[in-house]
């Protein structure tokens, strides 16, 4: 009997769960195609933020979140870069049903911008259901991380250490 092992942060549809809980938390304007996906990969892969260089307020809203760090974590976590390039096509996979399926704003989208529509965020109440902690764990990487360089994407590129190739 063969086994498959199954990775979220290379799945389409856990891809778009953890979009609508990272986009319930942006403003009106909505968040930037590449600050979106670095935040679920944040989100798919929480130790992995103990590698962000951050501001000392921000490191202490994170230790209060309790995540264990990488090598103290059941699971061995590959570099951040390579895990974020591997992830890439799923996300892409993922934004372009959402946007079929009238998850995300048509008119944002066009600018490289990732918005809920009223329809998602009906969703997000009714049907997908994320645990508190996971909801707290996107309030901060909305509020907190996605927030460093917040007028200029290279802060948060240079502070991650993780940048699109095409971007």
């Amino acid at each position: 009997m063969a086994h498959r092992i199954w990775y979220p942060q290379l799945d389409a549809f856990d891809c778009i769960r953890r979009m609508v809980a990272i986009l319930s938390f942006a403003d009106d304007e909505g968040l930037s195609m590449e600050r979106a996906q670095m935040a679920d990969l944040f989100l798919s892969s929480p130790p992995l933020l103990h590698s962000v260089t951050m501001p000392m307020q921000v490191r202490s809203n994170l230790r209060e979140l309790g995540i264990a760090r990488p090598e103290k974590s059941f699971l061995s976590y590959p570099a951040a870069p390579l895990l974020f390039h591997k992830m890439e096509p799923v996300q892409r996979r993922a934004i372009r049903a959402m946007v079929g399926k009238n998850l995300i704003d048509l008119r944002l989208y066009e600018k490289r911008a990732l918005s809920l529509t009223d329809d998602a965020r009906s969703l997000l109440d009714t049907r997908l259901k994320h645990s508190v902690a996971e909801l707290k764990l996107a309030q901060f990487i909305v509020s907190d991380i996605l927030a460093i360089g917040e007028d200029n994407i290279e802060e948060l590129r240079k502070r991650t250490g993780l940048r699109r190739l095409a971007a």
